[in-house]
């Protein structure tokens, strides 16, 4: 409150020349005891006669954009901010004369009045303890540093001097002691801000917000666990305070206003239909970015949303700025000892659906608490200070505990669905616009764009990827290929079975150092059957190569390299213009031997047409090269991918007048042996007796298509013997590629078709392997699963106990961390006493590391076959003086962590027992491949 002295005292030393006549001060509380109610304008009023004259609080009949453009007052601001430091020892009337020299509409005084307010560091500005002269401008600072007075106060004062008509409002705002969903306080959510009359129309301002960046969450009641993948810094720029000018509190809109500050007269939100404070409590928290954006919510309305799983949130987004937009998330939880979610962002899908909507899924295998935030920026902006803000914050509360519940695919940096770097490099989305895709089908999906630059797209390298999601996030190698066709960009995806995954696009220009990630999906498949991947070899794109052209060669077929049939025996021709050139095709398939594929192909040559009749012994996926040679080595001149599926339809009987053109009806068959029965059999024998899984394959068709009922027995049995072929020849590639998927789905189709007594030692070394790759993933999990203060507690040791050191350099060994960076603890590793703080910050560095560089994520992201035998030894060496009694005495975190280390060095070495013997243990960069023992 002002105190009566202070406001005489401030008149008295008002300047005739700026204000001949005071302006009035205006109050929604009663300011000072004289003041008196005025009932027309809602508020307190030193003089109320007056105020009667000025208009009543009404809605502004323009929005702000309309009347005000920062850049036609930059010479206002630099006034306001070069104003001379003697000013603060002089009356506030020589301030305002100052600040609104040679200005002449209410507009340019009130931007010069609140530029000077919002560019005083108050709270690092030295100002003595001692109160200053009350006539001086440095008395109302130091009423605001020590808490005796207020922005909203300091600017009524300096618009009276510029008879400005200003009213302090008071209030419960959504500050920085706000918590989303919470009930507002009078006392801890209190404020104040100001309404000033400019050119008829009551506008706010709130000086303090706008020199002060608000706070962030109470750390004692919230965990980060999500950044996104951006740059955005909030848990560091929470515990800031910038004073730079925040433009959202100079002429804010109402509606934007009511978003974050309630005053107690509800006909000061200047709305024409004012909210209850209920309402005010309930709405969803929306933060000035989703206004400065031009963002519409769609829903949910309120700020605490209950559900069961999962929810969602959707924001409508201008069409004309959608790509321009940039959007991130953050995601807290409540701290809770139920369940255990190691990787929280991964439980949240951000996608624009199309031009207009942006759709975030958030869901949760738990029943907790959790906050979430949605942040953005608009990357068109190069003010150097902006950057991501909040746009909106929500409380999720999950009822249900749903183990079925997994998380997201991982999301890439630049996020999900068509987007700027996509268009960027010239390609244009034609059948998929929003960032998922749903396949209910067969889990076969074309993906298509089309291109906007006139780049040669055939010389352009694309490729896509295929990544499983749930809780083990891996690649699927060979499950996407594209073409480029009619100046379309064309990618096919097969989904192994039902499921979500990220679908991963890159491309590489002829002036780009390494493919850029252009584009991202998130499939979504509840396709009924399963998908075998594409042939190895053809994710260099489909269709006509290079030398195809100058070979003169031309397609008469097919001249897409992509290919759908049904029928057996498909025929591919080609024209050459060129006699010498001789032509050569290859075929490849999942259960295609290079020995049986030739058998497989005829050749004919028709002048200069060449053709190709190849058969596809059963339903998959085949890939066919074609190869020209003039005489310099064979050139590869087309690709195609041959998607195949067997048709069932049975073949029509002849009509009866083809019966009847037929000279004379055969006599009554008689009774004997197919002769193609025995060789059938034979084969069919042979393939069983060489283990030939595509001879057997091919026999038992013959077998089938003769018809006879005799040998229904000898189909049965060898359908039995390529059962086991199969289920054996799964286990072993299971095993040795070490696939936790495909062993378990091995060892289904073994138990499923009841061939487990035939492949007793193929089912039990795929178990053990499974055992194993599991252990590995419970290990990793349990690191993943250690919270921020585990870590932290660990990092913030000034002399770590040699235990913890020897265990966190072993773990940093196997990440990559080298014997360079902490030479000293690895030369004498050996010596558990050993110790050197130099050493350790090195560690520290690395444990503190957040995003893409986290410790957890690149643990996470690990692949045991990328660790170097003779890394994981050294690893190995450098805990293998401690046990785990011993370094979990000292330090939980540090056990986990120690039993993470040990796990994988074994299983390093279980996969190199032939070998381990004769190699080195290595912690050093500089001793490459010096590994082998002789």
């Amino acid at each position: 409150m002002i105190s009566l002295r202070v406001l005489r005292e401030t008149q008295a030393a008002a300047s005739k020349k700026v204000a001949p006549e005071l302006g009035r001060l205006l109050s929604t509380y009663q300011l000072i005891p004289s003041f008196k109610e005025c009932a027309e304008l809602h508020c307190f009023a030193d003089d109320v006669e007056k105020a009667k004259l000025l208009p009543p609080p009404v809605p502004p009949t323009t929005k702000k954009h309309e009347i005000f453009d920062i850049n036609k007052y930059k010479k206002v601001d630099e006034r306001a901010v070069k104003a001379p430091s003697k000013l603060l020892k002089q009356p506030l009337s020589n301030l305002v004369e100052y600040l609104t020299e040679g200005l002449e509409d209410d507009l340019s005084k009130v931007r010069a009045i609140y530029r000077w307010v919002t560019c005083q560091p108050v709270d690092s500005m030295k100002i003595p303890n001692k109160e200053p002269s009350q006539s001086h401008t440095m008395f109302q600072l130091w009423r605001i540093k020590h808490r005796k007075g207020n922005y909203a106060q300091l600017i009524s004062l300096l618009c009276r001097f510029a008879q400005l008509p200003c009213i302090i409002i008071h209030g419960k705002l959504k500050g920085s002691t706000y918590e989303v969903g919470e009930k507002l306080d009078e006392e801890q959510h209190y404020g104040e801000w100001n309404a000033v009359l400019v050119d008829g129309n009551w506008r706010f301002i709130n000086a303090y917000w706008g020199t002060c960046a608000e706070g962030g969450t109470e750390e004692e009641m919230w965990e980060v666990v999500d950044k996104g993948d951006g740059e955005l810094k909030g848990d560091q720029q929470s515990r800031q305070l910038f004073y730079s000018c925040d433009e959202n509190y100079f002429l804010t809109d109402p509606d934007q206003m009511v978003s974050t500050h309630l005053p107690s007269q509800p006909s000061w939100q200047l709305l024409a239909n004012p909210v209850t404070e209920d309402d005010f409590t309930e709405n969803a928290f929306l933060k000035d970015r989703f206004f400065n954006m031009n963002l519409k919510l769609k829903k949910p309305k309120k700020c605490v949303v209950m559900c069961q799983s999962e929810t969602e949130l959707v924001f409508e987004i201008p069409k004309e700025r959608s790509l321009n937009l940039d959007f991130q998330h953050l995601l807290f939880r409540m701290k809770s000892t139920q369940g255990n979610l190691p990787r929280y962002d991964r439980y949240v899908f951000l996608q624009r659906t199309n031009d207009e909507t942006l759709q975030i899924r958030v869901r949760s295998p738990v029943a907790d608490t959790f906050r979430f935030e949605l942040v953005g920026k608009d990357v068109t902006v190069r003010d150097k200070t902006y950057d991501y803000d909040w746009i909106a914050i929500y409380k999720l509360v999950f009822g249900k505990d749903d183990d079925s519940i997994e998380p997201f695919p991982e999301c890439p940096i630049i996020g999900w669905g068509p987007g700027r770097a996509m268009m960027e490099f010239g390609l244009a989305p034609m059948s998929h616009f929003g960032g998922e895709i749903k396949n209910k089908d067969d889990g076969k999906i074309e993906v298509k764009f089309g291109t906007t630059s006139d780049k040669d797209w055939n010389k352009v390298k694309i490729h896509g990827e295929l990544v499983k999601g749930g809780g083990e996030s891996e690649p699927l190698p060979d499950h996407v290929i594209h073409r480029v066709e009619n100046g379309d960009v064309i990618f096919n995806v097969n989904t192994p079975k039902t499921g979500e995954y990220a679908l991963k696009l890159y491309a590489k220009g002829e002036r780009d150092k390494e493919a850029k990630n252009i584009c991202n999906y998130m499939i979504t498949s509840e396709q009924k059957g399963e998908n075998y991947a594409f042939p190895r070899g053809f994710q260099g794109g489909l269709g006509p190569k290079e030398a195809f052209n100058s070979l003169g060669l031309r397609a008469l077929s097919h001249q897409s390299g992509m290919i759908e049939t049904d029928e057996e025996v498909l025929e591919i021709s080609f024209e050459k213009t060129n006699e010498n050139i001789e032509l050569s095709l290859s075929l490849t398939g999942n259960t295609i031997r290079p020995e049986m594929a030739k058998r497989l192909i005829e050749e004919t040559v028709e002048g200069n047409i060449v053709t190709y009749k190849v058969r596809l012994p059963q339903t998959g996926n085949y890939g066919i090269k074609v190869m020209g040679n003039r005489g310099r080595g064979n050139e590869n001149v087309y690709d195609y991918v041959v998607q195949y599926k067997k048709s069932h339809k049975k073949k029509s009987k002849p009509s009866q007048n083809a019966a009847s053109e037929m000279p004379k009806p055969p006599p009554e068959p008689q009774v004997q042996r197919d002769p193609r029965l025995t060789e059938y059999i034979q084969t069919m024998k042979r393939a069983i007796q060489e283990q030939n899984e595509t001879d057997l394959e091919l026999a038992l068709d013959d077998l089938k298509n003769l018809g006879l009922p005799t040998v229904k027995d000898e189909i049965q049995y060898g359908e039995t013997e390529l059962d086991v072929m199969r289920c054996r020849r799964e286990l072993n590639e299971a095993t040795e590629l070490k696939d936790m998927d495909a062993l378990k789905s091995a060892l289904q189709l073994t138990k499923t078709k009841n061939v487990e007594n035939r492949l007793t030692e193929e089912v039990v070394r795929a178990k053990a392997m499974l055992d194993r790759l599991r252990n590995i993933a419970k290990l990793m999990h349990a690191v993943l699963g250690l919270d921020q203060k585990t870590i932290a507690e660990i990092r913030g040791y000034q002399h770590p106990p040699p235990a913890v050191h020897h265990v966190m350099m072993a773990s940093l060994l196997l990440l990559g961390h080298w014997e360079e960076e902490t030479e000293k603890i690895v030369k004498r590793y050996k010596d558990p006493d050993f110790h050197c703080t130099s050493d350790w910050k090195n560690v520290q560095i690395a444990l503190g590391k957040l995003g893409k560089d986290s410790i957890k994520r690149k643990i996470q992201e690990l692949k045991v076959n990328d660790i170097p035998l003779d890394v994981a030894l050294g690893a190995r060496d450098l805990i293998r003086d401690f046990t785990l009694d011993q370094v979990r005495m000292v330090s939980a975190g540090g056990a986990t962590f120690y039993i993470w280390v040990r796990g994988l060095t074994e299983e390093i070495e279980k996969r190199n027992a032939e070998i381990v013997h004769t190699v080195r243990p290595r912690t050093s960069q500089r001793r490459k491949d010096k590994t082998s023992l002789g």
